[in-house]
């Protein structure tokens, strides 16, 4: 089981450090915005946009933005109970650096976690728990895959990017079958048989991920965020986010002002 123990996005400014000392938990840190070097152990990692790090509980860490610009990040910082999963980056004492091919998926994902732990409803742990095992995963897997990556999974790859990239529109089966060079019907299949969700449902997570991240850090109101998502009407909005997140975005706007309150 993970156990979530702080997740947020940060906003550093330049001069920004983290003085060495040893990690209590295990880390997974995304770079969302300009560029930083940590080192681990005996280890330098040079992080830029793109950019993830994972970091095993117990490790020797520290950090400095040396950039005369400011840099942005998710940070997740856990505990793992188990046996690996299967993973190999869960049961080695080491940091893994990987310039993610799925960058845009990733962020997305990042987002989502983090709404899922600031509103601390009532299947938080078990939210945080499946997507940051999600996380891992790719990250096991592009660090061990490279640059063998195989047919399919590559292709997987180009259409959630290009999804991730142009999710505020209605994108037509067609078009992401030119994407990949494969017809409607194959795409459909593939992608249904290896992520385990239909192109719409992976679309709408990814509108929803970014209506949470809109609603909490931005002044557009939800019939504005609808409109900027791409939604034709506010009420087919209000019923996916219900569907996607188990309420509607009026009481994630409620939330939201509680925090703001207290």
């Amino acid at each position: 089981m993970i156990e979530p123990v702080a997740i947020y996005y940060e906003h550093c400014e330049t001069g920004w450090y983290v003085p060495q000392a040893k990690t209590k938990n295990r880390i997974l840190l995304l770079m969302t915005n300009g560029s930083i070097t940590y080192q681990v152990g005996n280890e330098r990692y040079r992080l830029s946009k793109g950019d993830i790090l994972y970091i095993p509980e117990g490790a020797v860490r520290s950090a400095i933005n040396q950039a005369s610009a400011s840099h942005e990040m998710y940070v997740a910082h856990f505990r793992y109970y188990g046996t690996g999963e299967g993973l190999t980056i869960l049961n080695e004492e080491r940091a893994f650096q990987v310039k993610l091919f799925q960058y845009d998926y990733m962020k997305q994902r990042f987002s989502l976690l983090t709404q899922h732990w600031l509103r601390k409803q009532q299947y938080a742990s078990t939210f945080c728990h499946s997507i940051l095992l999600e996380m891992l995963a790719v990250v096991n897997e592009e660090s061990s895959s490279g640059s063998k990556l195989d047919k399919a999974y590559s292709m997987i790859v180009q259409l959630q990017n290009y999804i991730a990239v142009n999710y505020r529109r209605t994108i037509p089966m067609a078009e992401l079958a030119q994407v990949v060079e494969r017809t409607p019907n194959y795409v459909s299949r593939l992608f249904k048989d290896s992520t385990g969700q239909t192109i719409t449902e992976y679309t709408q997570q990814l509108r929803i991920s970014a209506a949470c991240d809109l609603l909490s850090n931005s002044q557009m109101n939800v019939g504005e965020v609808s409109d900027f998502l791409g939604f034709c009407e506010q009420s087919h909005f209000n019923k996916v986010f219900k569907k996607v997140t188990g309420f509607p975005p009026s009481v994630y706007m409620k939330e939201k002002i509680r925090r703001w309150n207290d």
